[in-house]
């Protein structure tokens, strides 16, 4: 092999290592994207709660995991989440019901979070399908 060939060898494998971490990187762009949007999109916040109930199913897990109902008063539960959903299920005196939107996956059930008072407090909440 003669010196020019090498060279041109050379160049190749740097052009061909270039062109590999180039389409690494935008890989890398475009997967951080994807994981920002997604956050954002499920991320809680009472404007998004309030504006969209049929899309609550995306954000609950994101308000759960940021508030701690446990031990809230129905008063601040519903100055957290609003009034009750005017939908099928109504709570009783010791259970308010939020509509969360269609069950996620390829169901057609709604879910609902469904919040338990005892002594003025919740006690327990859990997410329901049905």
């Amino acid at each position: 092999m003669t010196e020019e060939e090498i060279r041109k060898q050379i160049i190749r494998a740097k052009r061909f290592n270039y062109t590999v971490f180039a389409i690494f990187m935008i890989i890398a762009v475009l997967i951080g994207i994807s994981v920002i949007r997604y956050k954002i999109q499920h991320e809680y916040s009472p404007l998004k709660w309030a504006k969209n109930p049929s899309d609550r199913v995306e954000i609950v897990n994101d308000m759960l995991s940021e508030n701690e109902l446990k031990g809230m008063t129905k008063a601040e539960v519903i100055d957290l989440l609003g009034k009750e959903s005017d939908r099928n299920s109504k709570g009783t005196e010791d259970t308010l019901i939020y509509y969360l939107g269609v069950e996620r996956g390829l169901s057609s059930d709604s879910e609902w979070l469904k919040i338990y008072f005892a002594d003025e407090r919740v006690s327990d909440y859990k997410v329901t399908f049905g």
